[in-house]
């Protein structure tokens, strides 16, 4: 889970969410409940904000990945417009722009009508995930702070420490570990040229393997946070920062 930024609300939204709220609430009064309308009448009510513009304004905020698991959504079983706030439980938030979070059909699923107001989970678009989540080997874990049972909350909310994680994080780890290795063997070439060619080709070759494994940890790649983590805790890649800083 990375850091996210809500693009501007849809003009779609702004000028007509009001209606389609009355709209929704007036049925709310009339069969006692939201979940007592019955699910075709729902359905017609609710479907507004499944629209392209905001289909589209949800993928570019999140880098075209799921807010919680940054998996391609087409990877996790299709994107889908996921409600931080159920709309079964929160009628009012139905059409809040806000309320809106861009989520794969598994995380979706998992989190499912998890009530967030009462049990509150992380939202990247308001919290830094980075000050709240760490890994060990393939696990997320949730850092010791204030928003540690928020955070762990959200790992089991989610379902970000399961088998469908586990396999594409561990085949991650293998390609980070191969780009370090390769870290490692530049930066011991570099130690042992003895002509000035061989050190510039030598630092050449590190920049290269340091650019090449930093590729991983772009906001547009998945698993991101993963990535970074990896190479923050990595000895031979801060080793090679720096050589190359005094190259």
């Amino acid at each position: 889970m990375i850091k996210l930024n809500r693009e501007p609300e849809p003009q779609y939204m702004i000028d007509n969410k009001a209606t389609w709220l009355g709209a929704l609430k007036a049925a709310i009064a009339n069969y006692g409940s939201y979940k007592k309308i019955p699910e075709k009448e729902k359905q017609k009510l609710i479907s507004h904000y499944r629209n392209d513009s905001v289909r589209s304004a949800l993928i570019k905020s999140s880098f075209g990945k799921c807010a919680f698991c940054e998996c391609i959504p087409s990877e996790g079983g299709n994107f889908e417009i996921e409600h931080f706030k159920p709309k079964s439980i929160y009628p009012d938030l139905t059409f809040d722009w806000v309320n809106f979070l861009p989520a794969c059909r598994k995380c979706n699923g998992s989190k499912d009508s998890h009530d967030t107001g009462a049990e509150p989970i992380i939202n990247p678009y308001d919290i830094d995930p980075k000050y709240v989540f760490y890994f060990e080997d393939i696990v997320i874990k949730a850092v010791e702070s204030p928003l540690k049972e928020t955070a762990d909350k959200t790992i089991e909310v989610c379902g970000l420490n399961t088998v469908r994680l586990w396999k594409p994080r561990a085949e991650i780890l293998v390609s980070l570990r191969i780009f370090s290795r390769a870290i490692e063997e530049a930066i011991e070439e570099l130690k042992n040229a003895d002509t000035e060619r061989k050190k510039v080709n030598r630092v050449k070759k590190l920049r290269e393997a340091v650019e090449t494994i930093e590729t991983l940890t772009s906001s547009r790649e998945k698993y991101s946070s993963f990535c970074r983590h990896f190479l923050e805790n990595s000895e031979a890649y801060h080793k090679a920062k720096w050589l190359l800083e005094n190259a």
